[in-house]
Formats: structure tokens, C-alpha cells, sequence
């Protein structure tokens, strides 16, 4: 960690100046700069701004290396550089609060995609699955696929074959998987005609779908993200 003068006579010898020759440009003497660069004095205020006028630099290019210098007693005498200081403290208790609410917000959101994810609430993975035999026309029963037997009038051996190649031409079935159910059955208007949906089982299959999985993921990861950057904060501020 860097003293006031320290730092003054490193800038210099970048600059590749002789005390003679910087104190010229800074328009001091050269004995107190001398002093200046031994940290056996301490300039004014008008004095440390024609310093980094000489240097060409700006006061935070300047205190960078004396953030964390034990010699910020002396260095808060001079005004500019007092005032930098408790400006950089507003700031650095900005950024940490604004780490911090960051870290909450992306710890509370990686939750909250987790556990829709893990519910389905976005994405539905229980159907309910309904089978309909085929189409019923406008003036049959509901029941016609299985009870057709009781609705022919003439028991004839042969007109009893024609209509079972009959209904049995016209059976497609039709598998339908629901979200909601429906109850043990329902209609429903089709071409032709109707179809009567029969509940194969009240208990619902579950289906899993790929969008609750990456939900899941990306819950995860941003959690651990907004976990990582709240350990990380202290580092993360000194480095700014």
C-alpha cells in the first residue's frame, strides 16, 4: 500500500522527470516537493491539483493505489482528496446494496422457477385418457356400439351378421388424452354425427414434458448464481 508520496515520486519517474523539472511544471519548490514525495508534508489543496495537472491525470487515476492506504489520515487533509474519499464510500455502499438486493432477487426468482417447475404449473405433464368406439349418428342411441343387439327388432340369424360387419365397419376408435377430467364420460358433436368419450381411467397418467425439466434447471442455476455473487460481493466491490 502506497503513502501520498509514494505514489507522487512513482508518477514522476513514469513520466521520466527529474524533482527540478516536475517541480517546475507544478510551479512549487523543489525542496518541497522533496518533502512532498517523503511524506514530510502535505501539499495544499490548489498544490495537489496543479500536481495532477503536471501528471496529467484525474484524482481517481491518482488515488487508485491509496483506496486502502494507511496514510488516508493525511490524505483527508487535503480537500479534493477528502471529498473523493466520502464520495467513493457513497458509492461503494451503492453498488453493495444493489449486489445484495441482486443476489435476493435472483435467489428468489431461481426459486420460484424451480418449484413451478417442479408442480407443473406451466407445463402439464396429468392427462386424463378417454376412448370413443366411433361416430353415432343423429337418430341412434348413445349406447349403439355396445348394445346394438337390443335394438334389432327381427332376430334373423343373417340380418343379425349384416349389422354386426355393419358396426363393427364403423367402429374407429378414438383416443384422446385431456388435462381436466371430464367425468366418466361426455359428448362430443363430430362429422356425421356424435361421439360418446368413455373415461379409461379416473386416476391420470402422467406424461413428463422437457419444459418443467429446464425450468427446473434454470431455477436451479439462477439461484446458485444469485448465491454465488452474495459470497462474492465483498470481492467483487474492492475490485471495482
Amino acid at each position: 500500500m502506497s503513502t501520498l508520496g509514494q505514489r507522487l515520486k512513482q508518477l514522476r519517474n513514469n513520466k521520466k522527470l527529474s524533482q527540478p523539472e516536475f517541480a517546475e511544471q507544478v510551479g512549487i519548490e523543489q525542496s518541497f516537493l522533496s518533502k512532498l514525495e517523503n511524506d514530510k508534508s502535505i501539499p495544499s489543496n490548489d498544490t495537489f491539483r496543479s500536481l495532477l495537472s503536471a501528471l496529467g491525470i484525474p484524482i481517481a487515476e491518482f488515488m487508485r493505489p491509496l483506496v486502502a492506504s494507511k496514510d488516508q489520515t493525511r490524505l483527508e487533509q487535503v480537500p479534493d482528496i477528502e471529498q473523493w474519499i466520502k464520495q467513493q464510500t457513497v458509492n461503494t455502499s451503492v453498488k453493495q446494496r444493489t449486489l445484495i438486493y441482486l443476489a435476493i432477487s435472483l435467489i428468489s426468482f431461481g426459486s420460484a422457477l424451480f418449484y413451478i417447475g417442479h408442480q407443473n404449473y406451466v407445463f402439464n405433464e396429468r392427462f386424463y385418457e378417454y376412448n370413443s368406439q366411433g361416430v353415432i349418428k343423429a337418430d341412434e342411441p348413445l349406447n349403439i356400439f355396445t348394445h346394438w343387439k337390443d335394438y334389432i327388432v327381427d332376430s334373423n340369424k343373417e340380418k343379425r351378421e349384416i349389422k354386426n360387419q355393419e358396426m363393427l365397419a364403423r367402429r374407429v376408435d378414438d383416443f384422446i388424452l385431456l388435462d381436466s377430467y371430464l367425468g366418466k364420460s361426455f359428448i362430443k358433436d363430430v362429422s356425421g354425427g356424435k361421439r360418446l368419450y368413455f373415461s379409461i381411467q379416473a386416476v391420470p397418467t402422467f406424461i413428463e414434458h422437457s419444459g418443467n425439466n429446464w425450468l427446473e434447471f434454470i431455477g436451479i442455476f439462477t439461484a446458485l448464481f444469485g448465491f454465488t455473487l452474495s459470497v462474492l460481493e465483498p470481492r467483487l466491490i474492492r475490485c471495482q
